[in-house]
């Protein structure tokens, strides 16, 4: 079974030239660059690759720094895709990441996928499709949804997903959300409603946490023994623009 079109958002036409996308599971819209006159290439080529540790960073930090930046310094509301490995890996992955994650623009009414921390191996603007085939190696892959209870469980637990389960047999499974939210962790307590100890509470989020950020930015921008001897928190408060 191939990767099933992206069934959780809606494309909304606010004028001839330009169609929002509507993530429906979480009021939230990504509307077009094209209103902003901004390009996918544009935005890529843009995003930032210096004060970020490629090499050593985290994917969901760099893709929560991302996303802030791209609201901050172009006026564009992003989306992410997050990746959920089995057993298969792609020509981009690693053997032992359990996931991965990425920032989407909306160009036309298409989502494409702006993972600018692999330069040797991402160089443009993919679809979603050519992203999980450049990092899970396959498209056989199950999005994940409402109701899914015993794999979004399974984002909690930090190891990748079962390849067959009662939902079928997948090479990955993948989650379509907004821009804020940050972990795996931080995904399915949404989705679930409770936390990793059972707790109940309100997940959604409308924003990007400073503090979450906070804590991205300086894991992705120092080695772990650079973030307890430098000043990396003034650093991140002065390049995120956000009083810390």
């Amino acid at each position: 079974m191939k990767l099933v079109t992206l069934a959780l958002f809606t494309i909304l036409s606010s004028s001839a030239f330009a169609q929002d996308v509507y993530l429906n599971d979480y009021n939230s819209t990504v509307p077009d660059i094209a209103r902003l006159g901004l390009t996918k290439e544009r935005i890529f080529s843009s995003m930032e690759r210096k004060f970020i540790k490629l090499g050593s960073s985290i994917c969901s930090n760099r893709a929560l720094i991302w996303a802030h930046n791209m609201k901050k310094e172009q006026g564009v509301d992003s989306a992410k895709m997050f990746l959920f490995y089995s057993e298969k890996t792609g020509e981009a992955g690693d053997k032992v990441w359990w996931y991965h994650v990425t920032p989407l623009v909306n160009e036309n009414g298409t989502l494409w996928a702006l993972d600018a921390g692999f330069p040797s191996f991402v160089r443009k603007p993919l679809l979603p499709q050519e992203w999980l085939q450049k990092f899970a190696g396959s498209t056989n892959c199950k999005e994940l949804k409402k109701g899914d209870d015993d794999l979004i469980e399974k984002m909690f637990t930090k190891r990748r997903f079962p390849s067959t389960t009662r939902h079928g047999t997948y090479d990955c499974y993948y989650r379509i959300t907004s821009a804020p939210y940050w972990t795996p962790s931080t995904v399915a307590q949404n989705l679930l409603g409770v936390n990793r100890d059972g707790q109940t509470g309100d997940y959604d989020r409308s924003e990007i946490k400073d503090s979450e950020l906070m804590q991205a930015c300086t894991e992705a921008s120092t080695s772990s023994v650079g973030g307890i001897f430098s000043n990396a928190k003034k650093k991140c408060s002065e390049y995120l623009g956000i009083n810390y």
